[in-house]
């Protein structure tokens, strides 16, 4: 039986993950005051401010206890990724639209985006209306999770697509291969969460993925071309 007092490797993963999201978070906040970012470009901000916190509330959770407060803070974990997380497929068309790929600012891919990313958050959102959470152990980690099934697979399915979509584009019309390489690696590392039966290698592999955007954003010149 495990021992909840004992400290395992995920929870030191999380507080890890905890401190460079920050510190990705710091940085991108400098880097646009900078050099302006465009708005959806921001959004890459937000996603990554949701990820600090998800990431923050799984290192504390077991020094906080099975309480109403911990509950109430990982139900917040479910929000953000509901209402944030799509906010990548909007990212993404803006590296599209910084690379001048002409067609993406045709006004219906342009509304076609924001309304399948609304669409994405509504579908996403309306079930955490009765959501229902109840504790959970898992490697020394203790959290929330939810009762009858885990959610957002659509989501996740929808800003895979539109990354996948993206990354391939940028490669061939830039050269600019980094993102598609994040994208796999994201999926290569996220396969090592079964045999090693622990989440937190699920949470390294969308940091993986954050680290690809985050280095298109970058390579993003003022002339609009990717510099490989």
């Amino acid at each position: 039986m495990m021992d909840k007092r004992v400290i395992r490797l995920d929870t030191v993963i999380y507080f890890i993950l905890t401190i460079i999201y920050a510190l990705l978070l710091i940085y991108g906040i400098i880097s646009a005051a900078r050099n302006p970012w465009a708005i959806c470009s921001i959004f890459l901000l937000i996603v990554t401010a949701a990820l600090f916190y998800d990431n923050g509330i799984l290192a504390i959770g077991r020094y906080i206890g099975e309480s109403e407060l911990l509950e109430l803070l990982n139900a917040a974990r479910f929000w953000l990724h509901a209402l944030f997380t799509p906010l990548l497929i909007p990212f993404t068309w803006q590296t599209l639209r910084d690379a001048d790929v002409s067609w993406v600012t045709k006004p219906l891919v342009k509304y076609g985006v924001f309304i399948v990313t609304g669409a994405i958050i509504v579908i996403e959102v309306i079930p955490l209306f009765r959501l229902s959470l109840k504790p959970i152990w898992q490697q020394g980690v203790l959290s929330y999770t939810r009762v009858g099934g885990s959610g957002g697979g659509l989501m996740i399915l929808g800003v895979t697509v539109a990354i996948l979509i993206a990354s391939i584009i940028l490669w061939r019309k830039t050269g600019w291969k980094w993102l598609f390489i994040g994208l796999v690696l994201m999926g290569v590392v996220g396969g090592l969460t079964i045999p090693f039966d622990s989440k937190a290698i699920g949470n390294v592999s969308e940091l993986v993925l954050i680290l690809a955007l985050f280095a298109t954003q970058k390579r993003r010149g003022g002339s609009h071309v990717y510099k490989t």
